[in-house]
């Protein structure tokens, strides 16, 4: 793997999510705590106005407005189509040889019980290597493939060629929670180290496979014909931790207090359960697979 020279820490993508704007801050008030000799580190928040809103976005979520098709449409034009136009010309630029950044680790909050989880939605060997890294530093950490609700992944850290998002929770939106702060803060410190050893060369290989939830599908809500939530998130799922469902297990409960079960074969790994921004998504809750990958050697 080749050196990196640089990475961004980013806060703020959602304006209400507010364990990575106040790292952010954090961090620029005391820039000691993300420097390291061999690489440039650069810490910022990218959705300015959302923060001072205490909202997730202005116009439009932000984490959807990076693919390459909508970078390049200038018909795209709302508030944070023009801020990720601008981010992805100082961070990347999108599919560049020689973007900007190295690696981006844009961070998050979910009112779901993740946890402390990586969310990775490609197959580039550092990104891997990083994440089996942090993995085997903090065993608590999940790590989620994401297969995603968008034809292209449009995330930020998408803008570099290697890079994730960090979701902890559960976090209510606008809220701050101590200990989820200053876990997050951790995972970013073994981060740093880990590409402080790539650099020098220092670097042991740790292990050869990591345990990875792998997205299959996306689950909305029961509706009636007019698109209307028919059922809640079934009490036995709602504050789970990558709970194992099976054949018969209920997803759901109707207002009339009806179960609606899964139906299907295959066990399965309920995440994001009940999170509050994919109301307007569609969708309740994600269904996954668990994998043990193979690292590239």
């Amino acid at each position: 793997m080749k050196q990196v020279k640089k990475i961004a820490i980013i806060g703020g993508t959602h304006g209400n999510e507010l364990t990575g704007v106040h790292l952010i801050q954090k961090f620029k008030m005391a820039p000691h705590l993300v420097k390291r000799e061999s690489f440039e580190t650069l810490v910022m928040h990218s959705n300015e106005k959302a923060i001072q809103a205490c909202r997730r976005y202005i116009e439009k979520d932000l984490n959807r407005c990076f693919s390459i098709k909508g970078l390049a449409d200038l018909s795209q034009n709302s508030y944070e189509d023009l801020l990720a136009k601008a981010l992805n010309q100082k961070l990347g630029p999108k599919g560049s040889s020689t973007p900007n950044m190295d690696f981006i680790v844009d961070l998050h909050s979910t009112t779901s019980n993740m946890g402390l989880s990586v969310i990775i939605d490609n197959e580039n060997e550092l990104t891997w290597q990083v994440v089996a890294y942090l993995q085997q530093k903090m065993p608590q950490v999940k790590i989620f493939k994401w297969h995603g609700d968008t034809e292209e992944t449009s995330f930020l850290h998408t803008v570099a060629p290697n890079g994730f998002a960090i979701e902890v929770g559960a976090v209510p939106q606008g809220v701050l929670r101590a200990d989820l702060f200053f876990e997050t803060e951790k995972l970013l410190s073994h981060l740093l180290d880990f590409f402080e050893l790539l650099n020098c060369g220092k670097l042991k290989k740790f292990t050869e496979t990591v345990e990875v939830y792998s997205n299959k599908c996306l689950v909305d809500f029961p509706r009636d014909k007019e698109g209307n939530i028919t059922a809640m998130v079934h009490p036995d799922l709602q504050d789970t931790h990558y709970q194992m469902v099976q054949k018969g297990d209920p997803l759901f409960l109707s207002f009339e207090g009806e179960p609606i079960v899964y139906e299907q074969e295959e066990t399965v790994y309920a995440v994001f359960v009940n999170e509050a921004a994919y109301y307007e998504k569609g969708f309740a809750m994600c269904l996954s697979r668990k994998e043990r990958v193979a690292l590239p050697s």
